[in-house]
């Protein structure tokens, strides 16, 4: 009995589903379509591999992979590299790192904050010069190149290498050392290709950061093992070798005077014969003239406001300067700068005068006002050289032909007896004797070099460079991981979602209106009753 009502409720669900078909094929095509808008709007992920060259004095490549893989060098990557402040676009369906030279703006962290948790912090630019600051839900304006202070955090926001008045939101995020040092050490993989060679692969939301990440680790492993060794100061003096190396170096600093006066001597003997000069054939070359015409009334003024400019952009960066606003110099751009020029020097003016601005807010104006300054003053110096080249006006003239008289030569083509120097076989030997002695002086410079140093390790010991083991990079690549693993299980849960929603449905719906008539043959068998 129980098998057939089971049959039967089997056949009933079949049934429904077969009923309601399109109602189950139209939710499988829209869960089909909202997967792969999921997956074309999913952020990237990267692959980023490098492979390394160990040098002979690493035993095994699984050493040096220990030593990079370590807490310790980790660390010191990640604070080289500064990775406590990531920069993110959070779209609807992506986030986006930013990375290097694509920062719009630049978040400075000031000295004395702490975080023990990560912390998210939302900037949105209102204009080219203030910000709106979303942090734990409290909205601030604050203009940028503004110390900021708030709970356990001070610091300030100024222009990156990507600014511009208006962007997307960015999230910043500060994150601690300790889960940084966690997530990298969870990401970074290794494996060795040979007994001299491995390869380091790392998951990362950026290419280029996890480039400079795995560069940074092999950096801190090459300068852990080059530094110095100490001078060892020697617990005995062998004084008597000390004395001949001394004497051994003296003899042969005066043998090299003597092989250099022998050169001066030599120098003489192969003075340079004087030769005949040429003479002058005429050449028709034409010559231009540049002929200045008069400058207008309007131009005129134009380059004395454009002196002007300058001399007020070309006053020292401690100085407040302001440029008078009605000077345009005619030129839209230079009044664009000159109003820039004019907001820096006001806010500089402003956080100086503040007791509490921070030294990083200070200099960051003052990049920025030299930024404009170089930028005002190229543009002044391109306008009046316009304004000039506008008045040149070149004439070329053709000039005439002058010959020589025939009879006559000049007087320099005359050898006197002095000039003549000596025969050229003389010459030929002196030259073969100079390059002998030339041979002769550098090796008793190497010599003289070698006792030095000899000299040196004995009277203060040894101080030579320890090199050590050596990491090398020889490969690099990145590549975006393959979403064919990831998009295969979305279509699939994509799959069950269309085809058992609409299902449940159904079956909720169908007994939803069993209970309905149930009840209401029991009020009429009621009412009838």
């Amino acid at each position: 009995m129980n098998d057939a009502q089971g049959r039967d409720k089997g056949r009933n669900i079949l049934g429904l589903s077969y009923r309601n078909k399109y109602l189950i094929i139209t939710s499988l095509v829209i869960c089909v379509i909202a997967a792969s808008v999921y997956l074309l709007f999913l952020s990237p992920k990267y692959k980023v591999r490098t492979e390394v060259a160990v040098s002979d004095d690493w035993q095994l490549p699984i050493i040096a992979i220990n030593e990079l893989r370590s807490e310790s060098t980790i660390a010191k990557a990640v604070n080289a590299l500064g990775f406590q402040i990531s920069y993110y676009h959070k779209g609807a369906f992506t986030t986006t790192e930013l990375y290097g030279d694509s920062l719009p703006i630049k978040f400075i962290l000031g000295k004395g904050s702490s975080y023990a948790s990560p912390v998210e912090i939302t900037i949105n630019l209102i204009n080219g010069s203030v910000c709106r600051i979303d942090q734990n839900n409290v909205l601030t304006d604050v203009p940028l190149y503004h110390p900021v202070e708030y709970g356990f955090l001070n610091y300030t926001i100024i222009k990156g290498p990507a600014f511009k008045p208006i962007q997307p939101p960015l999230t910043v995020k500060l994150t601690p050392t300790a889960n940084l040092i966690e997530n990298f050490s969870k990401s970074l993989a290794a494996k060795v290709l040979s007994s001299n060679s491995f390869e380091l692969n790392l998951d990362a939301d950026n290419a280029q950061k996890g480039q400079d990440f795995l560069n940074k680790l092999v950096e801190v492993i090459n300068a852990q093992y080059a530094k110095p060794a100490s001078p060892a100061q020697p617990t005995a003096i062998n004084r008597s070798l000390l004395a001949k190396l001394i004497d051994s170096i003296a003899y042969y600093k005066v043998l090299a005077d003597n092989y250099r006066e022998q050169q001066d001597i030599l120098n003489n003997i192969k003075k340079p014969r004087r030769l005949p000069k040429p003479k002058t054939k005429p050449v028709l070359a034409p010559v231009t003239v540049t002929v200045q015409t008069a400058l207008t009334e309007k131009e005129r003024t134009d380059l004395n406001t454009l002196n002007s400019i300058k001399s007020y952009a070309l006053k020292p960066n401690d100085a407040f300067v302001i440029i008078p606003d009605n000077y345009q110099g005619g030129d839209n751009r230079i009044g664009a700068l000159i109003q820039d020029f004019n907001k820096a020097q006001l806010n500089k003016q402003r956080v100086q005068q503040d007791s509490d601005n921070a030294d990083a807010s200070v200099y960051a104006f003052k990049l920025e006002i030299n930024s404009v300054k170089d930028a005002l003053v190229s543009s002044i110096t391109q306008k009046e050289q316009k304004i000039r080249d506008a008045h040149q006006v070149r004439v070329t003239h053709q000039p005439k032909v002058v010959e020589q008289p025939k009879d006559a030569a000049p007087a320099d083509d005359i050898e006197s007896p002095e000039d003549v120097g000596p025969p050229k076989n003389s010459k030929s030997i002196a030259s073969f004797i100079a390059l002998q002695l030339n041979d002769s002086i550098a090796q008793i410079n190497a010599i003289i070099k070698s006792k030095r140093q000899q000299y040196n390790r004995l009277l203060y010991g040894a101080g030579a460079q320890n090199t050590g083991p050596q990491l090398t990079i020889t490969y690099k690549s990145n590549m975006r991981e393959s979403m064919i693993s990831k998009s295969f299980f979305v279509y699939i849960f994509a799959f069950l979602a269309g085809l058992l929603l609409p299902i449940l449905l159904i079956i909720i719906n169908e007994y939803m209106t069993s209970v309905k008539k149930w009840w209401h043959n029991r009020s009429r068998e009621k009412h009838y009753t």
